[in-house]
């Protein structure tokens, strides 16, 4: 009897082992890894040897009973019983030497080409879509075909056709590895190979192109069977100079491609099939109101058959009554006679004309003269503010909150889409060109659509513009003096402004003849100074030079109307002293400048209007309390901030921290306490907590108030955080979605009624 229950009790002693490993892999599905074979193995071994330790126990109840009236043992039962528990004991013997695992080495994040999209044609796709895939489909089974595509008017619905072609890929398991990338009117390289590497999960740290290119292909060759998939083809693109080994370089290796032309298809890169995606025979869905369905009807023939602009119309019209539909269909019957471009604009036209105010109009406008392949979300809100294009702007945070909820209503117009990345954009090209056609009617701007490949400034008269966004251009060389007196906002790109030599130098009169100038943003260039004309610009109000180097930045001091200031990613290593000029300054963004040593004592105390300060994976040498040796600034001047709602910050030692630091009025934080530590940010929140000591840290610090408002909590080697978590109120962690303990020392258990928001 003892030795049975001694067994029973050891397959449950063996369950309380295999939750020590379960919480970890749960972890780690929830961020999205794949777990191990051997470890998935394990766990479903230990989960059959519990359940058949229950059986035991109920087997052991059995052989209890007793025959002839009671008087004598059942030992056939009770031999049995004994021989199923020898057997499992050795099972679970097995099971214990076997499970020894590396907590560190139970899972790994598969590259993203594993994961596998969900279809984007739904049940009812029409079979013209359905015959084109299942074409391009066979055409890559084929082992005569390495090289094919599909081709049509823009809008028809190639990049839809194209990612669904990737996920019947994957999940058909026809090659080894699936890439896919946007090449676009104007492709860059970089981010083409950027990401290709991406979805390898390959870090790329070479400086050019030919040598990320030549590790791409080292990459690529690893592999038997390959497809890549671009997007989007304009002109002839070398495979080769991607870094994508093809032909006789790599026989495994195919490529389907789509354009507007088939010309560029067969003639240019050489294909040997091409597909022609056609616009669609209209369709409409059903409608009660006999009436409304009719109208609807005609309303989808003028859309030109094209998916994009179908689906546009049908956003705009959306809850809209028989009236607003009959005046749609009048003014889209205007241009039957016309051509397909005319048919594009107006049926657009239309889309726009529906917008809900003047204020989302603009946004519209905007999104359209800044939009890359992706358009950042942070940009749009700093160009908004400067602009002055929202309702009100009397808080960033309320700004912030406009933003968003613009967004929402251009997707639910279907005017904007999801960006590949988190808090990023996209915008079809058709509806871009038509939104540029607009604007150009009223605000006079200038787009890289108009300078597509230049390397010199354009040579043309700028007097009447009133935006500036040269996004994708190779621009060498800026001019010396500016002559654009209406100019509001200046965005020249990643990437298109490359200097001749080491530095580039603006001219100290570039600035002149741009006066009303209210935004600006400079990305990757190497100043040696900024020059003496930023003094003119006295209606700037957003200032963006990010992943600059900066030798000398003293200037921005004459800029006393700034309202946003971002340095984010540059080489800067001391914050200019002339900032305390910045009085009306929101918000200060100091994020990943690596090199940054210097903050002046008492430079951000002395700007009272700041919201916003951002200095994570930036600034580190805060004075520590009690000391004034290096006359850096004190992460206590935050506490005469008392507009402060939203701060992200590094705090490599907790010595560093006041009395009452951090208050309610945080709404928004990332705040990094104790060590430094490089991590992936998988969970988006805008409440975030890290804590990485060797030492003790104390609730009167205020991050008690850090705790309970934290959405995502991170703790690693933190002593003395139990008596943290008692000392705390029965409230907990109400608002807590993801705990993260690495090495907790004196942790004894966290409560989960305290946790109740935890996914």
């Amino acid at each position: 009897m003892l030795k049975i229950n001694n067994q029973s009790l050891k397959c449950y002693l063996f369950g309380i082992y295999r939750d020590g490993l379960k919480p970890h892999v749960d972890e780690a599905t929830r961020r999205g890894d794949e777990i191990y074979a051997n470890v998935q193995n394990w766990l479903t071994s230990v989960d059959e040897a519990i359940g058949e330790a229950d059986d035991l126990v109920v087997d052991e109840e059995q052989a209890r009973e007793r025959c002839f009236l009671g008087l004598i043992t059942n030992l056939k039962k009770r031999y049995k019983l004994s021989k199923k528990v020898e057997k499992k004991a050795q099972t679970v013997a097995e099971l214990l030497e076997n499970g020894e695992f590396d907590l560190d080495r139970i899972a790994y994040r598969p590259p993203l080409w594993q994961i596998v999209p969900p279809s984007v044609y739904n049940n009812e796709v029409l079979h013209s879509r359905i015959s084109i895939l299942e074409k391009v489909m066979n055409a890559l089974r084929d082992p005569a075909f390495n090289m094919m595509g599909v081709y049509g008017v823009g809008g028809v619905g190639k990049t839809t056709l194209a990612k669904e072609v990737r996920r019947k890929a994957i999940e058909d398991k026809l090659f080894d590895v699936v890439l896919m990338g946007t090449v676009s009117e104007t492709p860059e390289l970089r981010k083409i190979q950027g990401t290709i590497a991406d979805m390898l999960g390959l870090e790329l740290k070479e400086e050019t192109e030919e040598g990320r290119a030549c590790r791409l292909r080292q990459r690529l060759l690893q592999e038997k069977k390959i497809l890549v998939i671009l997007d989007d083809i304009w002109e002839q693109l070398e495979p080769e100079k991607v870094g994508i080994p093809f032909g006789n370089d790599h026989k495994g290796c195919k490529i389907f491609l789509t354009s507007r032309r088939e010309d560029i298809l067969s003639r240019d890169m050489g294909t040997q099939e091409s597909f022609e995606l056609r616009v669609l025979l209209t369709v409409v869905g059903d409608f009660t109101n006999q009436d409304l369905r009719s109208i609807a009807t005609e309303v989808a023939k003028k859309c030109a058959g094209l998916p994009v602009l179908i689906v546009t119309v049908a956003g705009a019209l959306k809850n809209r009554d028989l009236n607003e539909w009959n005046v749609a269909l009048k003014e889209l019957s205007k241009v039957d006679n016309e051509g397909i471009q005319s048919k594009v604009y107006a049926t657009l036209k239309l889309s726009y004309n529906h917008l809900a105010s003047e204020e989302l109009k603009s946004f519209f406008l905007l999104c359209a003269q800044i939009a890359q392949s992706d358009i950042q979300i942070g940009d749009l809100l700093l160009y908004s503010m400067g602009l002055d294009l929202l309702r009100s702007k009397d808080t960033v945070e309320y700004a912030r909150k406009r933003v968003y909820k613009l967004v929402r209503d251009l997707k639910a117009s279907c005017l904007l889409l999801d960006g590949d990345r988190n808090g990023s954009l996209k915008m079809h090209d058709v509806v871009r060109d038509t939104a540029l056609d607009i604007a150009s009617k009223s605000q006079h701007p200038f787009t890289f659509r108009d300078v597509v490949k230049t390397k010199e400034w354009p040579n043309m008269d700028f007097r009447s513009c009133s935006r500036i966004a040269l996004p994708s251009c190779e621009i060498h060389e800026l001019p010396q003096r500016l002559e654009c007196p209406k100019l509001e906002l200046l965005v020249p790109g990643r990437g298109s402004i490359h200097s001749k030599g080491p530095d580039l130098n603006i001219s100290d009169i570039f600035f002149e003849g741009i006066t009303k100038l209210k935004v600006v943003h400079f990305t990757g260039l190497c100043l040696w100074s900024l020059p003496s004309s930023l003094g003119y610009l006295t209606n700037l109000l957003t200032l963006c030079l990010d992943e600059c180097v900066l030798r000398d930045a003293s200037f921005i001091g004459e800029l006393k109307r700034l309202e946003v200031l971002s340095f984010r990613g540059s080489k800067i290593e001391e914050l200019p002293r002339e900032i305390t000029h910045l009085t009306r300054l929101k918000l200060l963004d100091l994020s990943h400048c690596d090199k940054l040593k210097v903050i002046p004592a008492n430079a951000i105390s002395s700007l009272s209007l700041l919201e916003e300060l951002y200095t994570l994976k930036g600034f580190r040498q805060w004075e520590l309390q009690g000391l004034n040796s290096s006359n850096n600034a004190s992460l206590a001047e935050l506490k005469n901030l008392s507009r402060l709602t939203t701060l992200e910050v590094d705090v490599p030692d907790v010595k560093m921290l006041p009395k009452d630091l951090f208050s309610n009025k945080l709404e928004r934080y990332h705040i990094v306490i104790g060590e430094m530590w490089y991590w992936y940010d998988e969970y988006l929140s805008s409440r975030m907590l890290r804590i990485q000591l060797n030492t003790d840290i104390h609730l009167d610090h205020g991050v008690d108030l850090l705790l309970k408002k934290a959405e995502v909590l991170y703790l690693d080697k933190v002593k003395g955080i139990k008596s943290i978590l008692y000392d705390m109120d029965w409230e907990g962690f109400q608002r807590l979605k993801h705990l993260d303990i690495e090495i907790v020392m004196t942790f004894n258990i966290l409560l989960t009624q305290r946790c109740r928001s935890l996914v």
